[in-house]
């Protein structure tokens, strides 16, 4: 159960012929939904490889299956998150961005002060323009209806790449994932 979390970068020779999926969205105040979409992942792909931004603890249950590899190759988190996005989006053979919106934590909401999915926010903005340029692009997004400005986020996704759908389920970015991936392999 290959797991890619922070700043692992491990040998993936061995993995070239399965997908490899990045969970985009919000950490801070966002819940743990990495793991329930990485249990529907597993559930459609069988093994896929799945990199995830969150740090996780050594007691949860995804640390447990994460990739041992290097921590010293990437500078910083955005320089990991930026180079397996890529490798999600257009580089390696299969794989998938998987952009999901949770509505805020109510358990677990955002202490620090700053607006929930700040930084999210910024990287729909640069995927949706990657997207204008380059449509071939293998990005996926999906959100839960109670996302603050999620009505904005899919009128202005409507509106700059037109027939590009933000989903209403994981289950529904998983599919659309898995026919992304199809199409991808022909």
């Amino acid at each position: 159960m290959p797991i890619i979390l922070p700043k692992a970068f491990p040998v993936l020779d061995g993995y070239m012929n399965e997908p490899l999926f990045f969970l985009a969205g919000p950490i801070k105040g966002g819940g743990d939904w990495q793991s329930a979409m990485t249990r529907l992942l597993r559930l459609r792909f069988g093994d896929p490889i799945i990199a995830n931004p969150r740090r996780y603890g050594e007691k949860h249950h995804l640390y447990k299956q994460r990739l041992e590899g290097p921590e010293d190759h990437f500078p910083d988190n955005l320089a990991w998150e930026r180079w397996f996005l890529s490798q999600a989006a257009e580089s390696w053979p299969s794989g998938v961005v998987i952009f999901w919106l949770p509505a805020e934590s109510k358990d677990d909401p955002r202490r620090d002060g700053l607006p929930f999915a700040m930084d999210t926010r910024g990287e729909i903005g640069e995927w949706r323009g990657r997207l204008m340029s380059n449509r071939r692009l293998r990005v996926v997004m999906g959100a839960d209806p109670d996302f603050p400005g999620l009505r904005a986020v899919k009128r202005n996704f409507e509106e700059a790449v037109p027939g590009f759908k933000v989903h209403d389920s994981m289950s529904e970015a998983v599919a659309d994932a898995a026919r992304i991936l199809e199409q991808s392999l022909k």
